[in-house]
């Protein structure tokens, strides 16, 4: 399925980033995370359940259903489940079938994030999330907010194609966070088996028009900012601002560092889930100051979504995958593409 190859939709063995964790709350939510159901809440102690969110009877979606303490009641016939999925209870008959069951997903809270493995539960190893300190949402040299979820009107890959290619952003973001010259710089890249990176430098360019209010400075300046996604969901950025050090006021002074978390999801074929966040080392105890900078990123996120909605538009109108001329500018998304593909062909070859 474009822009993978036909046949491969998502790795399934992975840790998937569900839900912000104050969203998961007593009363079940049901959200699609790779094209199945899943019901998730809270025990009466707090504990983040997730279930398989369609009841085996008739298939009344459990997400939509009622808890009865600990244990999830479909709310068509009353089939109860409890946390582990098994059923507990049927109203109609003393007897229950051994495929009256439903699957319960290991499920790990972290930082803000609940983090689903929808894969064999055998290897879920919670050791494979990324390390939230290390990509800087712990620093205590940030303040980060968070909280913002978006639904996207289009394949995941489409998603995680955006963020591999960020020459964009001197187009569909020009008026907010665009940068410079592309052609004139050189983008540094490296992969592991998991991940992949990418980075740029801009010297001596106008300062970004969102950016620049922030700051309150509207001369030239040194740009460095790159983009790190762990496999299989989270891309973990920085974008650093410098006065230019050729020509400005105080030359090399900071201006400030911002890091940046998009963690794309996918949910059915055709959507997928957002989840972003923000940090920054700059007017730091200013909330106000950072609920309105948050605001002003979910917009340029909105463009993105404007783009990926009309991509996907084309592409299930056309009914077919049209070719794809490639570019110099691509050669991080091809390397993403193909590591997608890899980690998808391993577990179709067990």
């Amino acid at each position: 399925m474009y822009p993978l190859p036909e046949g491969c939709f998502a790795p399934r063995n992975q840790w998937y980033i569900a839900a912000w964790a104050d969203e998961i709350r007593r009363e079940p939510m049901e959200r699609w995370i790779l094209n199945e159901p899943v019901a998730f809440y809270r025990t009466e102690d707090g504990r983040a359940v997730a279930l398989e969110g369609r009841c085996p009877h008739r298939h009344f979606p459990l997400g939509k259903s009622r808890l009865v303490g600990d244990n999830i009641e479909c709310m068509y016939h009353g089939i109860t489940f409890s946390p582990k999925g098994d059923c507990v209870r049927i109203p109609s008959q003393g007897m229950v079938p051994a495929s009256c069951k439903v699957k319960a997903y290991p499920l790990v809270e972290r930082w803000k994030w609940l983090w689903i493995w929808m894969g064999d539960p055998a290897l879920a190893d919670e050791s494979l999330i990324p390390d939230h300190h290390e990509i800087g949402l712990t620093d205590p040299d940030f303040t980060v907010e968070s909280g913002t979820y978006h639904s996207v009107p289009g394949r995941y890959m489409l998603m995680h194609d955006n963020l591999f290619d960020l020459t964009h952003l001197g187009f569909l973001h020009q008026t907010s966070i665009g940068a410079g010259d592309f052609g004139a710089v050189d983008e540094q890249r490296d992969n592991g088996d998991n991940w992949i990176s990418s980075q740029r430098e801009f010297p001596h360019i106008d300062c970004p028009p969102l950016y620049a209010e922030v700051f309150g400075y509207h001369g030239k300046i040194d740009r460095a900012f790159g983009m790190k996604l762990f496999l299989p969901c989270l891309h973990a950025g920085y974008d650093f601002f410098h006065k230019s050090r050729s020509g400005s006021d105080d030359p090399g002074a900071l201006l400030g560092k911002v890091r940046v978390y998009h963690a794309i999801t996918p949910a059915t074929k055709n959507t997928a889930h957002y989840f972003f966040a923000v940090g920054r080392t700059f007017k730091r105890d200013d909330a106000e100051f950072g609920q309105a900078m948050l605001a002003n990123l979910n917009k340029v996120i909105d463009e993105d979504l404007i783009a990926t909605r009309e991509i996907e538009s084309m592409l299930t109108t056309l009914g077919t995958t049209p070719p794809e001329v490639l570019l110099k500018a691509d050669a991080t998304c091809v390397r993403g593409r193909r590591l997608f593909e890899s980690l998808i062909r391993k577990e179709q070859a067990v």
